[in-house]
């Protein structure tokens, strides 16, 4: 590799990537049509809900990655996906890659729920305590101690109608509820953005050292490129109410982090990459007497047949990386890995 990943460089378009960016744009498409011909809001019945609220559904889980608010939520998503997920995808093959896809999706959803979880989590037991004891007392205690500015005005009123006409209060106890209904299904997300991130997070750690341009011209290596753009979504998500799911974001960043800790020890331990007692004999001799020596029969090399063997290592090395990048870093046998993951620790 060169070290430089430039927009439009890709030249082979991965069928996990390709089929995504198609089921993408059509479930977009569908959006459009049903709004307009339907009236119909394809977001209430696939985008995530809160899993409290009354219009959470199941498989809300999986479809609101594929639901974007508008063409430019849409595109900048689909584009992150195509540069960096092609990528992805030729070096761990298509069913890794879709996997580890859908499960930074997952893991971007459930952070995202957790943190609304704990912001919303006062309003909600306010709401309850009201409705599981509701009395002139209880709400009086609701509209003071509320701090959600959409509910204030709502209590404020209801509670002056209270206090004048306490017979209002089964009135009072439909309305609380269903604008706690409403207040519910008000947390709903959309968009790709999560498993993008982690995507993003991948190609971080596979090519650390390539480079990517911002806006055609300026370079920035892929791992410090991954760390901006995580410690802004950080930020923004601590510092603003934008609307935006930021630590959605952080969430798929963060499960893919994992993720990919998870395969690579379970693929040193599957394919023993735990370095056997002979291996760790020769390396020990090598560096004690100073010159290489043949693993197979023990003795020294001399320089040519050192570089001999070094240049067929770099053959057999860039066969199997060409290998890789064709069909995908589970095509290859167990021999061919074993051998990378020795050339890998020289």
């Amino acid at each position: 590799m060169d070290n430089q990943i430039r927009m439009g460089g890709f030249r082979i378009l991965p069928p996990g990537v390709k089929n995504l960016l198609i089921i993408n744009v059509l479930v977009f498409l569908a959006t459009l049509v049903f709004a307009k011909n339907g009236n119909h809001d394809l977001t209430r019945w696939l985008g995530l809900h809160y899993m409290a609220a009354p219009d959470f559904r199941v498989w809300q889980f999986v479809t609101y990655m594929f639901m974007h608010a508008n063409f430019s939520h849409l595109f900048f998503n689909m584009f992150a996906l195509w540069m960096f997920g092609a990528a992805v995808e030729n070096t761990w093959g298509t069913k890794r890659f879709l996997i580890y896809y859908f499960i930074t999706g997952l893991g971007a959803a459930l952070v995202h729920y957790i943190v609304i979880f704990f912001q919303i989590h006062p309003m909600m037991a306010l709401l309850n305590q009201f409705l599981n004891d509701p009395s002139l007392e209880t709400y009086r205690y609701l509209a003071e101690n509320a701090k959600d500015i959409r509910f204030h005005d709502m209590l404020s009123n209801n509670l002056l109608v209270l206090q004048q006409n306490p017979g209002a209060l089964d009135e009072i106890i439909t309305i609380t509820a269903d604008a706690r209904d409403t207040y519910l299904n008000s947390f709903n997300i959309i968009g790709a953005s999560g498993a993008v991130y982690g995507v993003l997070l991948a190609f971080g750690m596979l090519y650390p050292n390539d480079y990517i341009y911002i806006y055609f011209l300026l370079p920035i290596k892929a791992k410090w490129f991954v760390i901006i753009y995580g410690a802004i979504e950080l930020i923004t998500g601590l510092g603003t109410s934008d609307g935006v799911a930021h630590f959605a974001h952080l969430g798929g960043m963060i499960f893919g982090f994992f993720v990919i800790l998870l395969w690579r020890r379970n693929e040193r331990n599957r394919n023993g990459w735990i370095m056997p007692e002979k291996e760790k004999t020769f390396r020990l001799r090598r560096k004690r007497n100073k010159y290489y020596v043949s693993p197979e029969s023990g003795r020294p090399l001399n320089d040519e047949e050192y570089n001999a063997r070094r240049a067929e290592e770099k053959q057999k090395t860039d066969n199997i990386l060409e290998k890789i990048s064709q069909n995908g870093y589970e095509s290859l046998s167990k021999e061919e890995k074993d051998f990378l993951f020795k050339q890998s620790q020289k």
